[in-house]
């Protein structure tokens, strides 16, 4: 078959596509996407070639319902465009409203992640479904807790009161609110991870459980933490009474992934919202652990401002000066980067806040600059020595021998 009836069909060429059809061209031949002619009409606002190549009933039926390469009908490419004449069309021509794409995506799913309001009705009319999963468990109304000013393209943006507004259909047909993907993560956490307080507020109005945990322990607040979302943080600790000290599947507090995600003006708020600053996790590392760990400068200042102990052991009895010396050395082995200069500005800011902590000793009876220099750290040595470590013979033969 000639291209030329695709393209007729995509600009719309009715007198075209009727001479096409007339010429007894195969309206079933399809293109290199497994899409049809029809598909090709979806971005039309005027019905005339679809009408055309519908006309006869046994093409109808091979065409109407056909799905391409990735699962997507005709139906499924109007509602991702947006097309309200398209989609009523297709649908009085009768179109199956409960067709899935490759992902086990519908269309409902399609006109949410869209932001394409106004054709609910239309689908809901037909009865679309709408509450089914995808291949990972997620529900249309998952996506539509995130949606407030969201970019959907770079023509396309979902403001919040469109994204609100798409919420409140889900809840006005009373789909299960706390339903979970295949993390078991409801519509709440979602709202809470992309940060959109209205839909939190929404989703907490119609009875959504502010408390519920996924698969690894992890909570809504967690999730705020996560991506350092402090309207969220403040909202879901001082009105909705999430635990700070609720603790994921390894121990860990939300307080915990602000540090690990750097985000300092979570860290503090959660820590005014008087999370434990010395908190153990299953392998006893406290928030200094982290903090210090991964170079964190910010976040740490916000733990000791908090009086944190950043003295305390883990189980392994390593303070979190001993630890980062361990992680170096073993970030090296794995040639993973190493932000030398937060590190050394770390152990810095440590060790002229506590000068005497200098030659503290892990549970093995080490200092900073003996574990420095048994891992043959020089330029940690180097910087210890700076801070006023103490060098004695077995350090020096140490550091000769790892040269």
């Amino acid at each position: 078959m000639s291209m030329s009836l695709f393209e007729a069909c995509e600009k719309g060429d009715s007198n075209q596509v009727k001479l096409l059809i007339n010429e007894y061209f195969n309206v079933n031949q399809l293109d290199g996407q497994g899409r049809s002619a029809l598909h090709y009409c979806c971005d039309n606002t005027i019905t005339d070639c679809a009408y055309l190549l519908l006309k006869d009933d046994s093409i109808k039926d091979t065409i109407l319902n056909l799905q391409d390469n990735e699962g997507c009908s005709a139906l499924h490419l109007a509602c991702m465009n947006g097309n309200e004449i398209m989609v009523k069309f297709l649908c009085e021509q009768g179109a199956n409203v409960k067709l899935l794409d490759n992902e086990s995506r519908s269309v409902i799913h399609w006109i949410t992640v869209c932001g394409h309001l106004h054709l609910f009705d239309i689908l809901i009319q037909y009865k679309a479904p709408l509450h089914t999963p995808d291949i990972h468990g997620v529900f249309p109304i998952h996506y539509a807790s995130q949606l407030c000013d969201v970019s959907v393209n770079k023509d396309l943006k979902i403001d919040s009161e469109k994204g609100l507004a798409i919420l409140q259909k889900f809840m006005d047909y009373r789909v299960d609110i706390d339903c979970i993907d295949e993390q078991q993560r409801t519509p709440f956490m979602w709202a809470a991870s992309a940060g959109n307080i209205e839909e939190l507020r929404l989703l907490y109005k119609y009875g959504a459980n502010q408390l519920h945990v996924d698969k690894d322990s992890l909570s809504a607040l967690h999730c705020a933490a996560n991506h350092g979302h402090l309207s969220c943080i403040h909202m879901l600790v001082e009105h909705y009474k999430c635990p700070t000290e609720g603790q994921d599947i390894n121990g860990c507090t939300a307080l915990f992934y602000t540090i690990m995600h750097n985000h300092s003006n979570a860290c503090q708020l959660l820590l005014d919202l008087k999370a434990n600053p010395n908190h153990k996790d299953n392998r006893g590392r406290t928030p200094s652990h982290y903090a210090i760990c991964n170079g964190n400068l910010e976040c740490l200042k916000c733990l000791i401002k908090s009086n944190a102990n950043i003295w305390l052991k883990n189980k392994r009895g390593d303070c979190p000066i001993h630890e980062l010396i361990n992680t170096l050395s073993l970030n090296k082995i794995r040639n993973q980067k190493i932000e030398y200069s937060q590190i050394f500005a770390v152990i810095r800011y440590i060790f002229q806040i506590y000068p005497n902590k200098i030659n503290i000793q892990n549970d093995e009876h080490r200092t900073p600059l003996h574990l420095a220099a048994s891992l043959g750290d020089i330029d940690t040595c180097q910087v210890l020595i700076e801070c006023g470590a103490k060098i004695n013979s077995f350090v020096r033969n140490l550091a000769v021998s790892n040269r």
